[in-house]
């Protein structure tokens, strides 16, 4: 592979490690919730309600319990389970040779407060976050600012953890990485960076 033009990274599981899955199982143990019930709700529509910003925190976590909580320690304790990913340690060498773009699903006041706190955000020339833009990986739109014509598409490497969303970047001729937790793709990563 030649070395891209544009790195884009996804955010959980790639820049941090996907705290929001393990999140919610310690969500339902301190609210005293079951937790296949709060999968439930969080697969069947809150997720998606989240994501594009649909929803503000207080309802989103009053829903996910399925009852009213402590909202404010709700969002402490979402705040410290974040920890840096597979690639945070790179992104300021990584940044030094090619721009680098985040597209995430996820809520900005989640996690640019992050970025920051972990000395990342100044890694990233672009922050694609999809409560911001509306717009959920896989649904190809919201690649849409990665294809506005300043590069081929060919020449933009987006890696992420989720399948479909690699399916759906390749769909669009982007050339893609998955970052599985059984391959060492940061190696391969660090490598078509410096190919």
């Amino acid at each position: 592979m030649n070395r891209p033009k544009l790195l884009v990274l996804d955010g959980q599981g790639v820049v941090f490690d996907a705290p929001i899955k393990r999140f919610l199982g310690a969500f339902a143990h301190d609210n005293r919730l079951d937790y296949g019930a709060v999968m439930r709700r969080w697969e069947d529509g809150l997720r998606h309600l989240a994501w594009t910003g649909a929803i503000d925190d207080d309802d989103l976590w009053h829903e996910l319990a399925g009852k009213p909580i402590d909202v404010r320690q709700t969002m402490l304790a979402l705040s410290t389970s974040y920890q840096p990913g597979p690639v945070a340690s790179y992104l300021a060498t990584w940044s030094q040779q090619v721009p680098i773009w985040l597209l995430s699903n996820h809520r900005s006041s989640w996690l640019v407060p992050q970025l920051v706190s972990m000395n990342l955000v100044g890694a990233f020339q672009r922050l694609l976050i999809s409560d911001a833009t509306g717009l959920v990986k896989p649904d190809p739109n919201a690649f849409g600012p990665l294809l506005d014509g300043t590069l081929d598409p060919g020449d933009i490497l987006f890696v992420d953890d989720q399948l479909p969303n690699v399916h759906a970047a390749e769909q669009l001729g982007l050339k893609t990485l998955h970052a599985s937790p059984h391959h060492g793709w940061v190696a391969d990563l660090n490598r078509y960076l410096h190919a």
